[in-house]
This record gives C-alpha cells, structure tokens and sequence, in this order.
C-alpha cells in the first residue's frame, strides 16, 4: 500500500486483535508489516471458527479482520536458527510490535534492552493486559488479560444500561480496539521523534490504561461527588440515551443549557426550561425517570424520521439507532472507506471495517487480504536479508 508510511518496516509477534490491529493500521498507512509466526500454528487467532478451506489454505475470519495488507513469515523463535534470522530481520526493521504474554519473549531473551543492542534505532511497542515489568511499581493478582478482564477491572462493565444488577459485556471489544489505537498512536510519536533525534523507543501500551481512561466520567464523577454514577445514560446531562418513536429508537445528547432550551422549544415544552427541577443537567439525570416518560410521549406522535428532520431545525444533538446491516450498506460509510471489501482466498469476497484514519496521505487501493501462514516467508528473508533459496 501507498501512504505517510510508506518505507517503514514494521515486525510483529503478535495474535488475536489487540497487537494486530496497530499493526493492520500501521499497513493501511503503507508500512510493510511482517508478522512472525510459529510454523505449525500461526497466530492463535488462525484457529479460531469460523473457517474456510482446507489445510493450510484455511483462513478464520477473526484472523481476516485484523491482518490485511500483511505479509507472513513462518519463523521458530525457540531454535538457534530462527532467533538468528530473527535478529537479522530486526536488524533491518523501524518498529517491532508484540502483544505476547510479557513473560514469553523474555524467556527467548528477546527483550528491549537486546534488540535494541542489534538494531539502536528501533522502535520496540509492547502492548499487553496490565503493562510490561519495567514499567510496573505496584501489581496486579490478575494478570492473564483478554480485553472482557481489562474491562471488568476498569469498571467499564458497570457503565452500560443495565448494569444496575450486575455487569454487562458491551459486546465489542472496546479494550482491545482503544489499546490498538494506542499503539499506533504512540508508534507515530516515536517514529516523529527519531526523525529529530535519530534515537528509538520502548513503547508500553496497557489494554487496562486505556479502559480507565475510557471510564474518565466516572473516575471524575466518583472523585468530586463521593457516589458511584447510574449505569447508562451520561451523568452529566439528559435526556440522554434512546428513546422511542413511532417506527423506531433516536437517540438525543443533550449536554449544556443552550441545548436543553433549545430541545423544549422543539418538543413544544418551553415551560420545561423554567422547571427547577430541571434546571441543570445533573438534575435532569437525577429526575430521569420523571423526564423520560414525557420525552417518549412527544416522540412516539412521530417517525423517526419527522423527529430527527424537526430536532435537526434546532440543532439538538439526535440520530437513528441502526443495526450493522444497516451501516455495511451505507454508501456514506462506503465512500469514506469505512466498509470495505477484501478478496479472500478462502471466504472470497469478505466485507470488513476499514481504516479510521483518513486524509490526502493514504492509498485508495483496494486492501490486500490477510495472507496464509509463512506465505510470505522466502520473499521477505530475500528481500530484507539479500538471502538465497
């Protein structure tokens, strides 16, 4: 691919979504990502159903959705042999990306301090459940992480509507998707900062600091009042959330004082704006349950779509509630290159989610799929290593 990062040569030891996504993103900007895997297995992700094909041809689409536009080098790290080519490909890459378990490169003595022995300006990310050892003072019980762990101990799953009898999964991976940004965020601050300095980076990326960071309402919240926020709706205004319409779900975002006084003049409810009651947002959260049935009221005389054509002439805050089906074939999403379609070996044509990222920099090419474990393997030790059959 074309793009800002075009030239930059990006190593990953890494599986599932966390690690491979940075690094999918990293690609979509026209970084070459090769990504090591052990020669029987792959990336864990690889096994995971559903699948399609035969053998070595088989592809999973939890490994489709997080490895296009990457090339795949079957490679032992536990053999004297593959740790030499290991090195000699470090030797020549600008980033190495992991997201193992931080115990396991180590035992390998693959850490920072020994690559960057081989390679001084490398830029070594790291992203894990809880952060690496080195970057640790204190610690944790619970340290194997998947993203459902990062969230629970963050208290992102006492945050959503219905929590209030005990926790609920979102279901999305919000952990591992904001830890993936993360890495490349941080991954882009290091490779700016080498241009100046020409020195590499050990980059920590933690799944469970970007779900705190996430629940930084309720961390603000709990600091300033001494209480716990309500799952659900924003804590800081209202109405906010969904609410029902004659044909369907809208939600509204009403923060701040202007917007509410607009929002009651749409609803024809001016006199809503002089309640005490209702005076600040906080207040209209605590008398939630008062508000939102005269909210439903107004909207269920309406179609979803008399409601936001109305709360748009105001400019309240408003939007349908759409399912997936929905947004794939959404020509506004298409057009910014937010669902787009790879051509798959096995699956053949997969529709996925595209690159948030935009702007003049990055390619309109079509997306290359992920590719087959160590498909890649004798094309990359050629071309980086100068190495012969």
């Amino acid at each position: 691919m074309k793009g800002p990062l075009s030239g930059i040569r990006v190593l990953t030891v890494e599986s599932f979504i966390a690690g491979p996504m940075a690094s999918m993103w990293l690609a979509d900007a026209g970084a070459e990502v090769v990504k090591i895997e052990a020669p029987a297995r792959g990336d864990t992700a690889r096994t995971v159903p559903p699948l399609k094909g035969e053998g070595s041809e088989s592809q999973s689409l939890s490994f489709i959705r997080a490895n296009r536009n990457k090339r795949s080098v079957a490679l032992d790290l536990k053999s004297e042999d593959g740790r030499k080519t290991f090195l000699a490909l470090v030797r020549e890459a600008d980033v190495f990306l992991e997201n193992a378990n931080p115990a396991a490169l180590p035992r390998l003595g693959l850490t920072y301090a020994e690559l960057s022995k081989h390679n001084p300006r490398l830029i070594y990310c790291a992203v894990s459940g809880f952060g690496l050892p080195e970057f640790n003072e204190g610690s944790l019980p619970y340290l194997t992480a998947f993203d459902i762990t990062a969230q629970a101990m963050a208290g992102l799953l006492l945050r959503p509507e219905g929590a209030e009898s005990g926790a609920v999964y979102p279901g999305y991976p919000l952990a591992d998707i904001f830890a993936a940004a993360n890495a490349q965020s941080a991954v882009y601050q290091a490779l700016f900062n080498r241009e100046r300095t020409g020195q590499g980076a050990y980059i920590d990326v933690s799944m469970f600091d970007g779900a705190i960071a996430m629940n930084e309402l309720a961390v603000i919240i709990h600091a300033a009042f001494g209480h716990l926020p309500a799952p659900g709706a924003h804590s800081l205004g209202g109405p906010f959330g969904a609410y029902t319409a004659s044909d369907g779900q809208v939600v509204l975002g009403i923060l701040g004082q202007p917007v509410w006084i607009r929002f009651t003049q749409a609803i024809g409810r001016p006199e809503l704006a002089e309640d005490p009651e209702y005076a600040t947002g906080l207040l209209r959260h605590e008398h939630r349950r008062v508000l939102t049935p005269v909210v439903n009221a107004w909207m269920s005389q309406f179609t979803t779509s008399a409601v936001l054509d109305l709360l748009s002439k105001f400019d309240i805050p408003a939007a349908p509630v759409w399912n997936v089906d929905e947004v794939v074939k959404l020509d506004y999403a298409k057009k910014r290159r937010m669902i787009v379609s790879l051509e798959d070996p096995a699956w053949g044509s997969v529709t996925v989610a595209g690159n948030p990222l935009n702007s003049s920099l990055m390619s309109d090419e079509a997306p290359a799929p992920a590719p087959l474990l160590g498909a890649d393997t004798d094309d990359v030790l050629r071309e980086w290593l100068g190495g012969d059959d």
